[in-house]
C-alpha cells in the first residue's frame, strides 16, 4: 500500500471518528459534534462543550435568512452566493 493511499485511510478513520457524536460517561467533559441537513437544503452543525452550545453554523441552500425567536441561542449563518460572477459566502451572526 502506497503513503498517500495509507494517508488517505488514516485521514477517512480520524475524520469518522471526529464526526460521530458520542459520549463517555466517566470523563469529566463531553465535547458533542452533530450536523444535521435540513429538508430545506441547508447544513446545519453544532459543537456542544459540557452541555453548554460553543458554535452553530448553518449554511442555507439559496439568500434566504432563517428565521430566529427570542429564546434561540445565537447562531452563525452562512450563506452563499454570486455576485458578478465570483463565488461568495455571506456570513451572518444572528
Amino acid at each position: 500500500m502506497g503513503n498517500r493511499r495509507k494517508l488517505a485511510i488514516c485521514l477517512l478513520l480520524s475524520l469518522w471518528i471526529l464526526l460521530i457524536p458520542a459520549t463517555a460517561a466517566a470523563a469529566d467533559w463531553n465535547l458533542n459534534i452533530t450536523m444535521t441537513r435540513e429538508k430545506d437544503g441547508s447544513l446545519c452543525g453544532e459543537l456542544w462543550y459540557n452541555n453548554d452550545m460553543l458554535w452553530r453554523l448553518r449554511i442555507l441552500a439559496d439568500d434566504a435568512m432563517p428565521v430566529s425567536s427570542g429564546q434561540e441561542m445565537r447562531a452563525t449563518t452562512v450563506t452563499p452566493d454570486i455576485v458578478h460572477g465570483l463565488f461568495l459566502l455571506k456570513v451572518h451572526q444572528i
